[in-house]
């Protein structure tokens, strides 16, 4: 098995290629931009009639990881037009216009756990409840409120990308089926006969998220639904009202709300903190399609952005610790970007790789160097004698201007680990569009 890196701004985005070079997966399109800059002309060389894509996987909905890919369907869409329209010419007829974009190979199939799927009935009000929040929490002039406002308005991003995705890969559309094995529903980590997942010699074992974790987001979603539905619709009233008092209303969306009618409403604010029991990760994130890959001798981990915690638990339901709760793998993408919110003492000292994978720009100060300080650490507790590498996919002559502070101090903090670590520790930053592993 193959893996390539690739440069995708603050998002992950790595091609895994089967050993006999025949099987391809897709994992996460990075930011769109990115996509197009640096995945797209690789990707362009792989196209053939057959699918050269077997699989793009998508870990959830946020735009770092869902946006190139949405890109990817959208080229592909203007590539079959301009087949289409091209095979139909009559004499006479002016050419189609041949697309901007790179050609992108064909694509077998999805595994992704679209957010409709993912809440049901409720997930167009939590979507407009998103949007809407987004455009009120802008008004505040708390912190915390313009912090909510950032992250509301990538959450409302994040649903309107997913959408399209879902309509982009439909059978009106492109037709490439989503999630077949676990029939075009939830892909989860199931306790008993769990669906096969073969790409080629390429095994790949689903460790997360599991279905108790994904009912219980789902209720906290509902919860924040009914929570702040009718506080929004009081603070809409009264901003038509008075437009003055649209400030002071939406710092009260994050104030404690109490008991109203019989029923339990819970502020905003509460929920965060309740969320935050796993480290303050949002529900698209915990929620993330995680992954144990094999392929002949060799191991990979794809963690999405989900919580350490989350995947320990995977791989226990799964049977993948030994006798003392521990795996060594091959290579582990690091989860969330190396966010120190995703990370636990328990995972570093359980998993350990000869390979981890960074994807983080300095975007939310990730990758956190307090993360790679535990991951060093306690590899080298666990395999003294023996050299791993940590792989970065950006670095601050890369990142835009306002990260380029934080990666410095990544780059910093790496090179004291190279420096103390006797030839057991090497480090790889991306220098071009991709670096292979």
């Amino acid at each position: 098995m193959k893996i390539r890196v690739f440069q995708s701004d603050k998002g992950d985005c790595l091609l895994l290629t089967s050993a006999s070079g025949k099987n391809r997966v897709l994992v996460d399109g990075g930011m769109s931009a990115a996509y197009t800059e640096h995945v797209a002309p690789a990707l362009a060389k792989l196209n053939g009639k057959k699918p050269q894509l077997d699989v793009v996987y998508v870990s959830h909905i946020d735009d770092d990881h869902i946006s190139g890919v949405l890109q990817l369907m959208n080229d592909l869409m203007d590539w079959r037009v301009f087949d289409f329209q091209t095979k139909h010419k009559k004499a006479g007829d002016k050419p189609p216009k041949k697309p901007k974009s790179e050609r992108p190979p064909e694509i077998g199939k999805i595994w992704h756990n679209a957010f409709h799927e993912l809440l049901k009935d409720n997930a167009g009000p939590i979507g407009d409840m998103l949007a809407a929040t987004s455009a009120l929490l802008s008004a505040s002039q708390r912190p915390v409120g313009k912090a909510m406002f950032e992250e509301h308005s990538e959450l409302a991003l994040s649903k309107k990308q997913a959408l399209q995705l879902v309509r982009r890969t439909g059978s009106d559309q492109l037709g490439i089926p989503v999630n077949p094995e676990f029939g075009h529903k939830l892909m989860l980590s199931l306790k008993a006969n769990p669906p096969k997942l073969k790409v080629g010699s390429m095994e790949f074992t689903v460790v997360g998220p599991m279905e108790a974790d994904l009912a219980k987001l789902r209720d906290e979603w509902n919860d924040w639904l009914r929570a702040n539905k009718e506080t929004l619709a009081d603070i809409r009233r009264k901003a038509r009202a008075d437009a003055d008092l649209l400030t002071s209303d939406v710092d009260r969306l994050l104030a404690p709300l109490t008991h109203q009618a019989g029923s339990f409403v819970e502020s905003q604010l509460a929920l965060a903190k309740k969320l935050g029991e796993r480290g303050k990760v949002t529900t698209p994130n915990l929620a993330s399609l995680m992954f144990h890959v094999r392929d002949g001798n060799r191991t990979l981990l794809l963690t999405g952005d989900g919580h350490a915690d989350d995947v320990l638990k995977g791989l226990a339901q799964r049977n993948l610790l030994d006798a003392s709760g521990k795996l060594h793998v091959d290579v582990l993408k690091v989860p969330h970007h190396g966010a120190e919110f995703n990370m636990s003492v328990p995972f570093a000292q359980a998993v350990t790789a000869d390979h981890y994978i960074f994807c983080g720009n300095g975007f939310a100060t990730n990758p956190e160097p307090d993360v790679i300080d535990l991951l060093v650490r306690e590899r080298r507790k666990a395999f003294p004698n023996k050299q791993f590498t940590l792989w970065f996919n950006s670095t601050s002559a890369l990142t835009q201007p306002a990260y380029k502070k934080h990666m410095k101090a990544v780059e910093k903090n790496v090179a004291g680990h190279v420096n103390a670590g006797g030839g057991k520790v090497k480090s790889r930053f991306i220098s071009g569009s991709f670096m292979d592993v």
